[in-house]
């Protein structure tokens, strides 16, 4: 599967995505476990997971836990339709 993180709010639902089911047996994994693994504090967990801005060497640390990475590549160009649909916020936008 592969992810297009577009922005922190991307990587924030990555993140919380993973978290859920990288515990023990399918449960959810902690916040200090993630921390820890990572190498990081709790607290920066946390900003990761409100979509706060973090360092790229912070963002990849807590994904390699995860066994992903980053990777650079051309953006596809979204169409009308996608973009609307992407940056919708009110629901009233058709």
């Amino acid at each position: 599967m592969v992810e297009n993180l577009k922005n922190p709010l991307d990587l924030a639902h990555l993140v919380k995505t993973h978290r859920k089911t990288a515990g023990a047996q399918g449960r959810k994994m902690t916040a200090d476990t993630l921390a820890e693994l990572a190498g990081v504090s709790r607290d920066t967990i946390f900003r990761i997971e409100r979509g706060e801005d973090v360092s790229f060497a912070t963002a990849m640390r807590v994904l390699r836990v995860f066994g992903l990475a980053l990777h650079a590549g051309k953006p596809e160009a979204p169409d009308l339709y996608s973009a609307a649909d992407y940056f919708k916020t009110d629901g009233l936008t058709p």
